[in-house]
């Protein structure tokens, strides 16, 4: 496990310092040009968690459900050890989505434990809400609710209970209400309510 988690956290230590930001991703943008095409034949893309990915859906593929929670965890620790002011919403989008794609593959037949990854998630995800709503990041802590929000009614859809995520989105309600975004608190209120209907 030790080595496990090393790996983990050299393949996410990577990923938001070793790639060049000067990568051109297509799918961020309306047009390119040659000239910029042939200008960055050397540049990676930034922030690329593909690493780190590719060794937790191994994990997965094992049914290693307890290395599967460390690799959730250690993701999530990350976001919350990079994210600033000024990358919230794009390290909150691209972290969030990772774990959508672990989630989901956790949800595939093959996979024998669904139920303990999403109430993992759910009890990672408190913590992680409140710490955004607390450090102020109220943009990553609305994409936390909304990813909540997908991912509680894909997991209602396959059977599973939602009263752990109703209870984190509760909680961050609540912690939003404490800090006078009331804006926040009425999306994480939404939610969970339509989570009951």
């Amino acid at each position: 496990m030790e080595l496990y988690l090393a790996k983990l956290r050299e393949e996410l230590s990577r990923g938001s310092n070793y790639y060049d930001s000067k990568y051109i991703d297509l799918s961020t943008r309306n047009t390119v040009t040659r000239d910029e095409l042939s200008s960055l034949k050397l540049a990676f893309p930034s922030d690329n968690l593909s690493g780190f990915h590719e060794i937790l859906m191994k994990q997965i593929a094992r049914c290693n459900v307890d290395k599967v929670k460390v690799g959730i965890n250690e993701l999530l620790k990350h976001l919350l050890e990079i994210i600033t002011a000024e990358s919230e919403q794009s390290v909150a989008e691209r972290y969030l989505y990772r774990l959508r794609m672990i989630f989901r593959r956790c949800l595939l037949s093959d996979f024998p434990c669904p139920e303990d990854i999403w109430n993992y998630i759910c009890d990672c995800l408190k913590a992680v809400g409140v710490f955004l709503v607390d450090g102020g990041f109220f943009i990553a802590s609305q994409e936390v609710i909304k990813f909540l929000a997908a991912m509680g009614k894909i997991a209602a859809l396959k059977g599973l209970p939602t009263s752990n995520t109703q209870s984190s989105l509760r909680i961050l309600e609540n912690k939003a209400l404490e800090k006078g975004e009331k804006q926040l608190a009425s999306h994480a209120k939404n939610a969970r309510f339509n989570l009951e209907i």
